[in-house]
């Protein structure tokens, strides 16, 4: 069962109380992390051993900087913008030619019954991750942070340090290139 997301002024309470040494706090920030933390690491380095080491990390640096948080963006956001650097880092680090792909990342699946049903979604699946994976990365990481994470233009540019204006021009490139890759067989055409 995945935690209930927490409300802006909850994450802001808890991150005061994570800056004063609450290890309480901590946990329930953690908890509320975590995942969507490894699921992002996942997709931009494509090794779950890697996202789970870079997922850990981004939660300390959370533990060691919640003093430096000054509420000039939602917690979320501050804590993205630590995950989206870490994960450049590893791939720096990483051998050259080394490309990213989200063609292993699980997608959330629907209630839709039967076997049918599964094969349609994993093939979906497939034909979505093999679209994304095409993309350059700075393109992939705006659709991932958008429709995976929920995360507005404005809150993207802060991850990413780079104006709304170049989020913006990533997404429209992004989803021109998707919609000519997917086609018609783009499920809802939400692209």
């Amino acid at each position: 069962m995945q935690p209930a997301r927490l409300t802006d002024d909850e994450e802001l309470s808890l991150i005061g109380r994570v800056a004063a040494g609450d290890i309480e706090a901590f946990k329930t920030l953690y908890g509320a992390y975590q995942r969507r933390l490894f699921a992002y690491a996942l997709k931009m380095l494509n090794d779950p051993g890697a996202a789970e080491e870079m997922c850990n990390d981004v939660l300390l640096e959370v533990w060691r900087q919640a003093g430096q948080f000054r509420g000039q963006s939602k917690l979320s956001t501050w804590v993205f913008g630590i995950a989206h650097n870490k994960a450049l880092n590893a791939l720096r680090k990483s051998a050259p030619g080394t490309d990213l792909t989200l063609s292993n990342a699980t997608m959330t699946p629907d209630d839709r019954p039967g076997p049918e049903a599964e094969a349609e979604r994993r093939d979906t699946r497939e034909m979505i991750g093999a679209a994304l994976s095409k993309l350059p990365r700075e393109q992939r990481e705006v659709v991932e942070l958008t429709f995976y994470h929920g995360f507005s233009y404005g809150e993207i540019a802060q991850i990413v340090n780079c104006p709304a204006g170049t989020v913006k021009t990533r997404m429209f490139h992004a989803k021109q290139k998707l919609r000519e890759w997917l086609g018609e067989s783009a499920p809802g055409r939400e692209f």
